[in-house]
């Protein structure tokens, strides 16, 4: 019973024991946070360090960039143009493939033709030296001659 009544007593007490053990861990918690707060203060140093040559490069990309948009428009407008010329170009190659195919038929055309005279000029020289070879004193005179042009043998 003299506990209970000694109890409102001790109040202050437990009190003080209550507020010294929170002044002890707000110590601790001040030097850990002034360690927390040297270490930020290094690593946002380091941080600077390390950032501030950046600086620069993002300056000079920035400046380097900023004229893209420029670039981009003159290169649609040469794109444009080089798909016109291209295809102009096209339509040349095609007028020039079908050229090129009347040309070859214009070309066998001719060969068969060629091939054609080839064999009535062979024909018909065979026909002048069968002739020419029967006529009497054919060694000097037209016929003779004639027979030279034409590449015959003399007798």
């Amino acid at each position: 019973m003299l506990d209970e009544l000694l109890s409102p007593l001790r109040l202050p007490e437990r009190a003080l024991d209550a507020l010294t053990r929170v002044a002890n861990d707000l110590s601790g918690l001040r030097a850990e946070l002034s360690r927390g707060v040297a270490k930020l203060d290094e690593n946002t140093s380091t941080l600077a360090s390390d950032v501030s040559p950046l600086v620069t490069d993002v300056a000079v990309i920035r400046e380097s960039t900023s004229h893209l948009p420029e670039g981009i428009a003159k290169l649609e407008k040469v794109v444009e143009g080089l798909g016109g010329k291209l295809e102009n170009v096209h339509e040349g190659v095609g007028t020039i493939h079908a050229d090129l195919r009347e040309l070859c038929t214009h070309v066998d055309q001719m060969s068969q033709q060629l091939a054609a005279m080839h064999e009535t000029i062979t024909g018909m020289k065979g026909d002048v030296e069968e002739v020419t070879k029967d006529l009497p004193g054919s060694g000097s005179g037209p016929i003779a001659r004639m027979r030279d042009a034409i590449g015959g043998q003399s007798s």
